[in-house]
């Protein structure tokens, strides 16, 4: 049997590892959408911290760096088969169709807002963003990429104290490019961005950057020792920096009422956007996983959802969001009394699941995934044209 072309050919360790992303995202959502009050509440308050709920939504960290890390890495990949010029158009005109299912069919699963009052922008506007300039950035030798890269994860905390008087250009721009804000449109719409994207796509780079590792022209061997050196430097440099408190986050651990919470207020770093001390504390981990499964990859089985990972994500808020809304409806609050234009995308306080049915519901929404991802992947994998790989 000959063997088979690049194009066709994937890397299972990454496969995994962004299938585990995809898996652990969903139980973020599913908390949000269904554990009671998640919408009114932070799980990360350490006034009254909930160990079980901290660590629920500590562990889902992990997903959104390394989704943008991998997407790098596999922009790298994707273009060792291509012109110059086709890996250009393609990574700009697929993070301008990122955006526009953001703005789109994300955001209403989201809110189920037919107004779309609020035009939220997240971790696909980030991605999409990301792909834009790595576009632009194209020409570049590989060394200045990853320098670029590099530079922006690890510096664009400097600008946390930046402020711009309000409602004006440039603070709507700040809000565009590092620190997450509303944008207002018009009385009635605004433009909701958790993800400012200068930071994103900092990580991105870094994966693009990554990505030469996966090289045929690298072993496993060489690639593993890589992997593992940078994946442990990442994780002390974190311990490091944390511990002396000055630089890499807006906001300093403290010590608190046990050495338990003091532990909860160490690893509670800033996701929006992401800080340095949030990207080391979450990249490291992911490098030496992928480390892990170089040679002799395990649970072969994520990586069906690693495989199709737009799929599977347009699709599960959809899911959840309606799964959250029959849960009212169950527990009593009428249909009529469902707002979806308020900025709660429907969900009433006091209402939902214990993090225990959370867990459950989780695991079944994974389940109900499994053979939708695998019939999907098969499918893709069959189709010879380049309007496929957008979707």
């Amino acid at each position: 049997m000959s063997a088979l072309p690049l194009s066709r050919v994937r890397i299972e360790s990454i496969d995994v590892v962004r299938g585990l992303i995809m898996i652990l995202m969903a139980l973020d959502h599913t908390r949000e959408y269904l554990h009671v009050n998640a919408f009114f509440s932070n799980p990360l308050d350490l006034n009254q911290p909930s160990y079980f709920l901290y660590f629920t939504r500590w562990v889902t960290h992990f997903c959104a760096p390394n989704f943008i890390l991998l997407a790098g890495l596999s922009a790298y990949l994707s273009g060792q088969k291509k012109t110059r010029a086709q890996q250009r158009w393609f990574l700009f005109s697929r993070g301008l169709w990122l955006i526009f299912l953001e703005l789109t069919v994300i955001t209403f699963g989201l809110w189920f807002d037919v107004k779309f009052s609020f035009l939220t922008l997240q971790v696909i506007w980030a991605t999409g963003m990301g792909f834009i300039l790595l576009s632009a950035l194209l020409s570049l030798p590989l060394w200045a990429i990853a320098g670029l890269g590099i530079g922006i994860v690890g510096g664009h905390n400097a600008l946390d104290g930046l402020t711009f008087p309000k409602g004006s250009t440039a603070e709507a721009v700040l809000f565009l490019l590092h620190q997450p804000g509303p944008i207002p449109l018009s009385s009635e719409r605004l433009i909701l961005n958790l993800y400012p994207f200068l930071a994103w796509v900092g990580i991105m780079l870094c994966g693009y950057a990554l990505g030469s590792w996966y090289r045929r022209d690298v072993s496993a061997t060489e690639r593993q020792k890589k992997l593992l050196y940078l994946g442990f430097g990442l994780v002390l440099s974190f311990i490091l920096l944390r511990m002396v408190n000055t630089y890499g986050d807006p906001t300093p651990w403290r010590p608190q009422t046990s050495p338990s919470v003091t532990l909860l207020s160490f690893l509670n770093t800033t996701k929006y956007p992401p800080s340095l001390l949030y990207a080391l504390m979450t990249t490291g981990p992911a490098l030496l996983l992928l480390a892990f499964l170089e040679r002799k990859p395990r649970w072969s089985w994520m990586s069906i959802y690693g495989k199709v990972p737009l799929f599977y994500y347009l699709i599960h808020f959809y899911i959840l969001h309606s799964l959250a809304i029959l849960v009212h409806l169950y527990q009593g609050i009428p249909w009529a009394k469902i707002n979806f234009q308020n900025g709660t995308a429907g969900i009433e306080p006091n209402i939902g699941l214990s993090l225990a049915g959370v867990y459950l519901v989780w695991l079944g929404v994974v389940a109900f995934f499994y053979p939708l991802c695998k019939r999907y992947a098969a499918f893709k994998q069959r189709q010879t044209q380049a309007i496929w790989s957008y979707l």
